[in-house]
């Protein structure tokens, strides 16, 4: 059973990603912790956990207001995950299921022939993306490394929610997941990385476009 506190940074920590609470909007603990059905102290906890984890900016006597999605955090994120998911691949990549990725292949493929991507086509690809990279970050066996990084993906999550990804993006996206994953079937480690990292910075780009227009 959860806490109070984690119930308060849980739920507070999915409105940010999810945009419910928009970039610099200014957080009012008691009307947060009406919302929540806690009390105050287990929000400010929450909130200051939320704080060190750069999702809320506690300015002295102005407030607490959420943080602002900036260029230099798009880039923050992709510099770690350029430098680090190659490694976290070697590290998994004889642990990794073919079964799984060949089911994640062949859902990813269904959107491809697809003219128009729905509302829920949207949904189903972040939530196929999220479970691709997590699903290779766990068979990294290593809960140091899983635990940052869980934190890199949240706030790539925030960034993909936040930004408009045209058709286009979308699609080329899902392609390149799949030939990472064609890779990986083909036990081909270095045409993975070269993948992933094209990838990367594909979605950066992307995302940098995004939030720039």
């Amino acid at each position: 059973m959860k806490s109070l506190k984690e119930k308060a940074y849980v739920e507070l920590k999915e409105m940010i990603i999810s945009g419910k609470l928009k970039s610099n909007e200014r957080i009012d603990e008691e009307l947060l912790s009406k919302s929540l059905n806690v009390s105050r102290t287990p929000v400010r906890e929450a909130i200051n956990k939320l704080e060190q984890e750069g999702w809320i900016n506690i300015v002295p006597r102005k407030g607490m207001f959420v943080n602002n999605i900036s260029i230099k955090e798009i880039n923050d994120v992709f510099q770690v995950r350029s430098n680090l998911e190659p490694i976290i691949l070697e590290m998994a990549f004889e642990r990794l299921e073919k079964n799984i990725l060949e089911d994640l292949r062949i859902e990813f493929s269904t959107f491809l022939d697809k003219k128009e991507l729905s509302s829920d086509d949207n949904t189903r690809l972040d939530y196929l993306d999220n479970q691709f990279h997590l699903f290779i970050l766990k068979n990294c066996n290593n809960n140091f490394i899983i635990k940052m990084m869980e934190n890199v993906y949240e706030h790539n999550m925030r960034i993909r929610n936040l930004s408009i990804q045209p058709k286009k993006r979308r699609i080329t996206a899902t392609n390149e997941h799949i030939r990472i994953i064609e890779a990986i079937l083909e036990g081909n480690f270095q045409k993975a990385v070269k993948e992933l990292k094209l990838h990367n910075s594909k979605a950066k780009e992307g995302f940098f476009n995004s939030f720039i227009e």
